[in-house]
């Protein structure tokens, strides 16, 4: 028995090559002002011109693998849903458990559980694969 889940354990190794592919970085933003979220989770939230998006008003919110761009009217609409979002965040975590708050063709905006806590989920439908997680201290910050 001990052979087989050696032999076994070769063949993963052999097959199982994974390259990690890093998101495209976040624009470039003209006259840029930054805010800290969580320093030693590394979250920022950036607000600028972006210049690929004809000089509109951008909210990229930059955590160390992935990030968000949103548009500034979007900040908005998530400061006019907060008290839903807060008693959900700030209630007792559920498993699987998942609420959509707001759902628009650029941004969708839901909560999830991860590692035992309410986080709130911002994900791009534009770009794949961003998305970011906040948690109540994030929420408060912002």
């Amino acid at each position: 028995m001990a052979g087989s889940i050696r032999n076994m354990e070769e063949i993963y190794k052999k097959k199982k090559n994974f390259t990690y592919v890093p998101p495209t970085p976040p624009a470039e933003l003209i006259d840029c002002s930054n805010f800290i979220l969580d320093f030693t989770g590394r979250k920022f939230l950036n607000v600028g011109l972006d210049s690929e998006d004809k000089f509109n008003i951008i909210v990229q919110i930059i955590t160390p693998s992935l990030y968000v761009n949103m548009p500034s009217d979007f900040l908005r609409r998530i400061f006019s849903l907060m008290g839903n979002i807060l008693s959900f965040v700030l209630d007792v975590p559920q498993k699987y458990n998942r609420n959509l708050f707001l759902e628009t063709e650029i941004i969708s905006l839901s909560s999830m559980v991860y590692q035992g806590e309410n986080m709130l989920v911002i994900e791009s439908k534009t770009v794949n694969g961003c998305r970011v997680l906040l948690n109540r201290t994030d929420l408060i910050k912002l």
